[in-house]
């Protein structure tokens, strides 16, 4: 009898070692989520993770697996975003920041985009050039890092992007009158990761160090922008799977913030395609939104009388869903299914930069 009941102890024991074992494992799984809330600068477990490459456009006659996702809202999608009256615009003494990332070069060959990114290099222009930003308060990233027109960019690596959104967040921006610019162009991603979401999948932007890629999550850097003395803070995205990264409009609770805007060059199962691969390479949607549309000053539809004599000044009167309204528009007609920009505008009208 003694012995059956020692066998039978033995087999509970034995039964019990995997919940035991589930036990442990989730607490320290807890305990490692409790300290990536405590250091947002640690990466966070990802699994499954597929880059999702930017493609030539040539590519665009194969179907895209996945049906598009209505992630993002496309305000005024018939008649398009652009309503033609102003938002408030920025209190006279207001500060503008932005971190502008641009990745055609990847370690390796294997993930190369083009020949150099040009998406940021023109990106930077325009908000030196068009929109009074001084380029001390330009954060740029940019392939492995130099210097272009006097202009230092260093390597988009997640250390120093995270560093320069909290240096902007806890020692530059110090009231609710600055805006802030986050912009991306380079490589998407997804995968299943625990970053405070209650997606199964999630969607990244894929940055470097010059020797290995490196992801961003949506949630993580929601968690980034997250208690900015300002909410007048704009994102761009020009990535496979932009339309996930819409996270960056709500807070942690869901709860939206009411000067975001947020531009995403494809629906959140979508790819974007590639305009040009040489010298300076640029994705379509960028192309469009960024060097023709805001650069060029060509996405200019409406009037907003900003200047002196209260008339539009080529260029300097585009405002972001002008910008988004022409991108859209010019995407090429065979790319259209394929790659479809939406927005998440939650200023009231029209936001000039």
């Amino acid at each position: 009898m003694k012995k059956i009941l020692y066998l039978a102890i033995v087999f509970c024991c034995v039964l019990a070692m995997p919940v035991v074992a589930a036990m442990k494992s989730n607490s320290t799984n807890n305990d490692a989520n409790q300290n990536n809330k405590s250091d947002l600068s640690r990466p966070i477990r990802a699994a499954n993770i597929k880059i999702a490459k930017k493609m030539p456009a040539t590519l665009a006659v194969k179907e895209t697996k996945g049906k598009p996702s209505l992630s993002g809202k496309d305000k005024n999608k018939d008649e398009g975003a652009a309503t033609g009256v102003l938002s408030a615009p920025l209190v006279e003494g207001a500060n503008k920041y932005a971190v502008v990332i641009g990745i055609c070069d990847y370690p390796g060959g294997a993930d190369d985009i083009c020949a150099s990114d040009g998406d940021s290099y023109n990106m930077v222009t325009a908000l030196i050039e068009n929109y009074g930003y001084l380029s001390d308060n330009i954060y740029w990233f940019r392939d492995m890092g130099g210097t272009i027109d006097g202009i230092n960019y260093k390597k988009p690596t997640r250390g120093n992007i995270y560093n320069a959104i909290m240096d902007i967040k806890n020692n530059r921006v110090l009231s609710n009158n600055d805006e802030v610019i986050f912009f991306f162009s380079g490589h998407g991603a997804s995968g299943i990761v625990n970053d405070g979401d209650d997606e199964i999948i999630d969607e990244g932007i894929v940055v470097h160090d010059g020797s290995d890629v490196d992801f961003i999550w949506d949630g993580e850097l929601r968690d980034w922008f997250d208690g900015f003395n300002t909410e007048r803070i704009i994102f761009i995205f020009d990535t496979c799977l932009a339309g996930g990264m819409n996270d960056v409009a709500y807070n942690e609770s869901g709860e939206v913030y009411s000067n975001r805007v947020v531009v995403m060059s494809s629906k959140e199962t979508q790819y974007s395609y590639v305009y040009s691969y040489g010298e300076f390479g640029e994705g379509m949607f960028s192309r469009y939104f960024v060097n023709e549309g805001t650069l060029k000053g060509l996405a200019d539809k409406y009037d907003h009388g900003i200047d002196d004599n209260n008339n539009a000044t080529l260029g300097e009167d585009v405002v972001v869903e002008e910008a988004f309204d022409y991108a859209k528009k010019n995407i090429p007609p065979y790319l259209k299914r394929r790659q479809s920009p939406v927005i998440e505008d939650n200023f009231t009208d029209d936001l000039l930069l």
